[in-house]
């Protein structure tokens, strides 16, 4: 979990993936300079190096923000599930086609206005200069689906993000073990993909 002190308010900005993951030491510098508030909804771009049996749908990374703050400006509690976009191709992000693959993921069209108005309303109460309130964003992926056979080795996934879409991807976690996490029982209940 990154934390990052802002003008006004705490903000507490975690990219998870199914539990704890690390930052990534060459994110640390990226991610300290982030203001999560000042993200635009319509650009922010994440992207995750899957193990190949394993497939994103939409729905199955979430996007939270919450604040807690007085009237007008909060309370604020908005969970956005991301659509899953076309395409294996994300400037910066290299997977190994044998046993990897690249997903994105974005807010929906029909989402970005109510993340624009939760967004402007934080930033709203951090501009009155008040400390007392707390705030966090964050993503997570809480699902997947299985896409053929799942090996009985590790099952590793890592986490990258864009601000602007004409940059790069910029790791966020390091790669973890889906096995580790989540644990055998769970890997096997993952339902089959299915298909279009």
């Amino acid at each position: 979990m990154l934390k990052r002190i802002s003008r006004g308010c705490v903000f507490v900005a975690t990219l998870t993936v199914v539990g704890c993951a690390s930052i990534a030491p060459s994110a640390l510098l990226k991610l300290a300079a982030f203001d999560p508030l000042s993200a635009d909804p319509k650009v922010l771009g994440i992207a995750a190096v899957m193990p190949a049996a394993i497939k994103l749908r939409t729905g199955d990374v979430v996007l939270e923000l919450a604040l807690k703050a007085p009237a007008p400006y909060g309370p604020v509690h908005e969970v956005v599930p991301l659509e899953i976009a076309d395409g294996d191709k994300a400037l910066g992000v290299v997977a190994s086609p044998s046993f990897e693959h690249i997903q994105q993921a974005r807010v929906a069209t029909a989402d970005v206005e109510r993340l624009s108005a939760a967004l402007a309303k934080a930033r709203s109460y951090r501009a009155t200069g008040q400390r007392d309130g707390k705030g966090s964003i964050s993503v997570t992926i809480r699902g997947g689906c299985r896409a053929g056979a799942i090996d009985s080795g590790s099952l590793k996934a890592a986490i990258y993000m864009r601000l602007k879409p004409d940059e790069k991807f910029f790791p966020v976690t390091t790669a973890i073990d889906l096995r580790k996490l989540l644990g055998d029982e769970a890997v096997g209940r993952l339902s089959p993909c299915k298909t279009e």
